[in-house]
């Protein structure tokens, strides 16, 4: 096809400049730039306008029709004598008067998608205004083709009107002489020859000449019969090099080209440059959110670092608190209690219960910990606003707006939600450990395991009595010592075992109380690790909205930034074919 290097161009720069349109609709883009794009892209469908200009009976309709592709005469469209046809693409063939000497002719031929083609009346035949008006055409034509026929081409009317064609706009005329097989060689030779020289003398310049027979050059591209070598005997093939020629090296088109590509360029810029801050902008939102994030976890530790010696002392404390559990301990596990009836303990129901074990250990620990929570609460709570403020002050522009309030905090007498929630938890995780050791519950057992044991000591009286006395009476007062003796010596034992049982009972409270310091650690160190890292995850409900917010925003604009970037290397390629294809002359 004709001009096929300028329209694949042409074509190549309109599908960037509905990238860069669409990329500048996606990242919502001025309203300028989107119309300034919309009309440029508008501006690069402007079809090529020939003029075509002969006498009347030179086979400019037959030319027309070889240069079309397509017979008008057979689809209705046919020029009118007297008027100026001005062929337009259209869906279907109609004619549209625009004025008494004008028509504008719609065909469906893909050559007019790219080429207008004036076809003036014969310039033998045309009046005043007609011809008035065919000037108004040729200023703003890409290309004035003048078709002589090659059996009369001295018509004076065609060379008359070539005389009052500006001499600026002579660099767009070829002549075509038309119906060139109806001549032998030689005399296309000959009569080609004198037109050159008749131009040289009127007008000091040679005109590109072809001979061309129109006839076969529509043969050739209907008929599918020889057609190269109907081609190749037409002449089009040079013709259409040519007019391919001043299409792909139009420096006027390419100008706009270059103009519009530059205007693209400023708009891709302008862009690139907005997206790349909008990038750098989101890496920095994403560095210092991670740093946020970072600071975040390291205060939990520095705060968890403080509370340390808390738990320390805490430990210290309930060795100390242990003693005193063990000496009531001792209390519920004495010889008297071991050697007391349970259902004359029973009975009396104003007796006095032995006092519970696990409530005075958590009351215990409540008394010498009590305060030393609080105050850690307090440490808390303060490294929690600490890091408010900070996190404010290091997110203002970012996390906050540029004007933002640092939060201000009284730490008066009144409890906050914090603390007593701190406080709670605590004073939930003793109860549960004091709960857990069941203290209570080993009494029993070890003060039973006693009982049974001194309940032999007093059915052992009566036999011990009953022996001494048999062997007193049966034999003498010796024996009847040695008796005695020995029953002595088997309540000793039963009273020395029930020692060593009550013993064993308080050792094994004992033993449990001392060994458990690790699990009260534990619990308490679970527990205030929960709650430190509770208290500053409620930050994470900025943190994390906002650094995935800032991730989404990073990729979408580096995603902006790559994809305008192979639009600006895809624009010097193009700017470079554009000045391969612009004239020496007009660089």
């Amino acid at each position: 096809m004709i001009g096929d290097d300028y329209f694949e161009l042409r074509s190549r720069i309109g599908t960037d400049l509905l990238a860069l349109a669409a990329a500048l609709r996606e990242s919502g883009g001025d309203s300028e730039s989107a119309a300034i794009l919309d009309n440029l892209i508008a501006s690069l469908k402007e079809p090529f306008v020939f003029v075509v200009v002969g006498e009347v009976n030179v086979g400019k309709s037959t030319f027309l029709n070889a240069l079309f592709g397509q017979d008008f005469s057979s689809t209705g469209v046919v020029p009118t004598t007297g008027k100026i046809l001005f062929f337009r693409h259209g869906e279907e063939h109609k004619v549209v008067p625009v004025t008494p000497t004008l028509d504008e002719v719609y065909a469906p031929v893909d050559f007019l998608r790219d080429f207008h083609i004036v076809d003036t009346p014969g310039t033998n035949s045309v009046e005043n205004e007609h011809q008035l008006i065919t000037e108004r055409f040729v200023p703003i034509a890409d290309l004035v083709i003048f078709v002589f026929s090659a059996m009369n081409p001295w018509g004076a009317s065609a060379w008359q009107f070539l005389e009052k064609v500006h001499r600026e706009w002579m660099r767009h005329v070829i002549f075509v002489l038309q119906q060139s097989d109806l001549r032998s060689p030689e005399e296309i030779q000959v009569i080609t020859d004198y037109m050159g020289q008749l131009t040289r003398q009127r007008f000091g310049r040679d005109f590109p000449l072809y001979a061309v027979s129109a006839k076969k050059a529509f043969l050739a591209r209907n008929a599918g019969i020889e057609r190269e070598r109907l081609l190749q005997d037409s002449g089009f093939h040079a013709l259409e090099s040519h007019i391919s020629s001043i299409v792909r090296h139009n420096a006027a088109r390419l100008n706009k080209l270059a103009s519009t590509m530059r205007l693209a360029r400023q708009i891709l810029d302008d862009m690139r440059a907005r997206h790349t801050a909008s990038m750098h902008q989101a890496k920095r939102k994403t560095v210092v959110l991670q740093e946020l994030q970072t600071e975040r976890e390291l205060q939990v530790d520095r705060t968890l670092k403080k509370i340390l010696p808390a738990l320390d002392a805490t430990e210290r404390d309930y060795h100390e608190s242990v003693m005193r559990v063990a000496g009531l301990a001792s209390d519920a596990l004495t010889t008297r209690k071991a050697f007391q009836r349970k259902d004359t303990e029973d009975a009396d129901e104003n007796a006095a219960r032995p006092q519970s074990l696990d409530h005075r250990l958590f009351q215990e620990l409540q008394h010498r910990t009590g305060d030393r929570w609080r105050q850690v609460s307090l440490v808390l709570e303060e490294d929690v606003h600490q890091f408010e403020r900070f996190l404010h002050a290091q997110g203002r522009g970012i996390l906050f707006p540029p004007d933002v309030v640092l939060p201000s905090h009284d730490y008066g007498e009144e409890e906050s939600e914090l603390r007593r929630r701190f406080g709670t938890h605590v004073d939930s995780s003793l109860r549960r450990f004091v709960i857990g050791l069941k203290l209570d519950e080993d009494i029993e057992p070890g003060l039973e395991s006693a009982r049974v044991t001194a309940r032999w000591l007093p059915r052992l009286i009566l036999p011990i009595i009953l022996g001494t006395a048999l062997y007193g009476w049966l034999d003498d007062l010796t024996s009847a010592a040695i008796a005695f003796g020995a029953g002595l010596l088997l309540l000793g034992v039963v009273y020395l075992l029930t020692q060593i049982r009550l013993a064993n009972a308080r050792n094994s409270i004992l033993d449990k109380l001392e060994e458990s310091s690790a699990t009260l650690r534990e619990m308490l160190s679970k527990q205030v690790t929960e709650d430190v890292t509770a208290s500053f995850t409620k930050f994470l409900d900025t943190l994390n909205p906002a650094q995935a917010n800032a991730a989404h925003l990073e990729r979408e604009q580096s995603t902006h930034v790559e994809r305008l970037r192979t639009l600006a290397d895809s624009f010097t390629v193009i700017d470079q074919q554009i000045q391969v294809l612009m004239p020496p002359g007009a660089k």
